[in-house]
């Protein structure tokens, strides 16, 4: 005959034992999904990868149109006829007509070309355009990142011709001077409010490396 458990087991420790089941099992749940998101989450990393033509610096990834360009030839030419070889000169002209170009956001990266052709960029695209002509006019610069901006410093040898009350960064014994492109009425070396410590990234343009922030000492005047 088939012995009968305790009414206590029956009534009091099964039901127990099943709500301790149930809870493993919604525990067991909620790990697997988090997990799962993780996972997810994980794999949207993974594959939101850099537009075509990016770059990493640091640990950001920023598009990159910067190359020389035929369809820049007549501005080029225009800048050297107008500078007489004058390196100060070249500077400052690329300068202005790159920070007269009306500051207007879009959804979409233009490259230099657009900037110029629909007359006006968001701080990225007019930075490119400006390290472009530079560029092509054989003069040093970096693209400068930090979180939501980036800019351009220049390089100067002569530190008479750039004003007096300026920001720059000594980069391996070469002055670089802040040239912000957001503001129409900047000059090359004026401050723009971005201090060191917010600098995420520096990219040499015409040596197409990153610069260890670390070995970067930053002057304010």
């Amino acid at each position: 005959m088939k012995e009968q458990k305790p009414l206590s087991i029956r009534f009091i420790v099964y039901p127990v034992l099943f709500v301790l089941a149930v809870a493993a099992y919604k525990n067991h749940t909620a790990n697997s999904s988090t997990v799962h998101e993780t996972t997810n989450n994980s794999e949207v990393r993974t594959i939101i990868v850099p537009p075509p033509n990016a770059i990493k610096v640091g640990e950001l990834y920023a598009p990159y149109y910067i190359d020389e360009n035929s369809k820049l030839k007549t501005i080029i030419t225009n800048l050297k006829d107008r500078c007489s070889g004058n390196e100060a000169c070249e500077v400052n002209q690329a300068f202005s007509y790159v920070s007269h170009i009306p500051y207007i956001r879009s959804d979409k990266h233009r490259t230099p070309v657009d900037v110029i052709v629909k007359n006006g960029g968001d701080c990225d695209e007019k930075a490119q355009l400006l390290a472009m002509i530079l560029l092509e006019t054989n003069h040093n610069c970096v693209l400068v990142y930090t979180q939501d901006h980036t800019f351009i410093a220049v390089e100067v040898d002569d530190a008479s011709k750039v004003n007096p009350n300026n920001t720059h960064l000594n980069i391996e014994g070469k002055a670089y001077y802040y040239a912000e492109t957001t503001d129409p009425n900047a000059y090359v070396g004026k401050y723009n409010d971005v201090n060191f410590e917010q600098i995420q990234g520096i990219y040499h343009v015409n040596q197409k490396r990153n610069i260890p922030k670390e070995s970067v000492q930053f002057i304010h005047s």
